[in-house]
């Protein structure tokens, strides 16, 4: 649970007692130290600072100087580290260290440790910052007696608690529980705790009226129900249509007349809630053609697809009017199950009568869900001209003088022809007329 109280200073540290120095190592040693910028030794106790006050956001800064000294034993001393700890601290030790480092003889080496001081430490009580800095054989250690003083105001989320857990289906109500505490020297009244999820829009406040201090507690300067923690219930209701997602329940909560706060975020997982799909059947209808020529008595086929974009299979059927007295129609199959996301087909057979007049004829096939009609397609077909043609018997009587008639025709076509060849043998036999000569044809008596 990450806390932003940056804002806050954290209890003021004062040094009281002169320091223990350790000086084993014959290589290097304490030069300086200073702590958030103020010296705190140089070289000698004597210089020392008595009543050293320090003011601190979140850290406490440590920088110390070593001397090496002017004859080191082959020149330089490898592997060497500095720590600064805060001792005392009940659920363990605080501290920061260098990395290693190689210590040259003649040089001066500065560091820079930060201490992290925890939020819930202990007031009023005797702590021990020791400095150290040490190679595989040697070491150096300068030590203090530190005392933790409670700051003026200073209030702590200790816990949060989401009910019934940081996991939670939208629509469902969501209790945050705020545990605070009271760390300063000030009591706190009003105290107002804001909770919320900005990106739902959504947020919930309430008042907790007092918390005391710890040294009030502790001397009962108090009335017995008069804590110096307390909490809050708040409820978030989480929204039906809240996507899901990681989010996070902002905590924040305001004292001191609102000029100072302190602020902390929880995970939240939401699980959506999908919405109902619907059941339905979404239809498209498509045919090949919506004329067919034909002649009089032959069969026009109209091929009628259906396609199904819902959820839902759909059981489908055509209803055809308009085809009387001209022709009959069916359609086939009779009933069609199409399934969701799925295509079918089905065929319009009409049958025209062989009488039907040329023409165009309109027929309307109505396509049917169930008994919806969801839509009516209006067809044609057109009926071809009928060629015209001798409607007379044939009899024996007529194919004879079919016959004799051909024979008597091929007679004189055959008769012309041989009366052609005589006449072209005579003229050539013949002999030459003198020019102006007439002859006579008698025949004999």
């Amino acid at each position: 649970m990450e806390i932003h109280a940056k804002q806050f200073i954290l209890p003021l540290l004062v040094i009281l007692a002169l320091p223990m120095v350790f000086a084993d190592s014959q290589n290097y040693n304490f030069e300086t130290v200073e702590i958030n910028d103020i010296i705190a030794y140089l070289n000698q106790p004597t210089n020392l600072s008595r009543n050293l006050n320090l003011e601190q956001l979140e850290t406490i800064t440590v920088e110390l100087t070593i001397k090496a000294s002017q004859n080191i034993s082959g020149g330089f001393v490898d592997f060497v580290r500095c720590r600064s700890t805060l001792e005392g601290y009940e659920f363990g030790s605080v501290s920061d260290e260098t990395p290693v480092f190689t210590v040259e003889q003649g040089n001066v080496y500065k560091k820079v440790m930060n201490i992290n001081v925890p939020e819930d430490i202990e007031t009023s009580e005797p702590y021990t910052l020791r400095l150290e800095c040490s190679d595989p054989q040697d070491q150096e250690q300068l030590e203090f007696t530190v005392f933790l003083n409670e700051i003026r105001h200073f209030l702590r989320i200790f816990d949060v608690l989401l009910n019934p857990s940081n996991n939670i289906q939208a629509g469902k109500p969501l209790f945050v529980t705020v545990r605070l505490e009271n760390r300063g020297q000030k009591e706190q009244d009003d105290i107002k705790v804001v909770v919320s999820v900005p990106e739902l829009g959504i947020s919930s406040s309430n008042f907790l009226n007092e918390l005391v201090t710890v040294q009030q507690e502790r001397t009962e300067q108090w009335k017995f129900e008069e804590e110096s923690s307390g909490q809050l219930d708040l409820l978030l209701r989480i929204p039906e249509d809240a996507p899901t997602g990681d989010y996070n329940v902002n905590v924040e909560a305001i004292y001191n007349r609102g000029h100072s706060r302190v602020a902390t975020k929880v995970p939240l997982r939401i699980e959506g809630i999908e919405p109902e799909v619907e059941d339905k059947i979404e239809s498209i209808i498509n045919i090949d053609s919506t004329v067919k020529q034909v002649n009089a008595g032959e069969e026009a086929t109209y091929r009628l697809m259906i396609a199904n974009l819902g959820n839902k299979k759909g059981i489908y059927s055509i209803q055809i009017d308009g085809t009387s007295p001209w022709a009959t129609a069916s359609a086939e199959p009779g009933f069609l199950t199409v399934l969701p996301e799925g295509t079918g087909e089905a065929l319009i057979r009409v049958k025209t009568a062989s009488n039907a007049e040329a023409g165009d004829h309109f027929f309307t096939a109505k396509v049917m869900l169930g008994s919806e009609v969801i839509n009516e397609v209006n067809l044609n077909t057109r009926v071809n001209q009928k060629m015209l043609v001798s409607a007379a018997p044939i009899t024996f009587k007529s194919v004879l003088i079919g016959t004799f008639g051909l024979l008597v025709i091929v007679l004189i076509i055959l008769g012309l022809v041989i009366a052609f060849k005589r006449s072209s043998k005579q003229e050539e036999e013949a002999p030459a007329l003198t020019e102006g000569q007439t002859y006579y044809y008698h025949p004999k008596k």
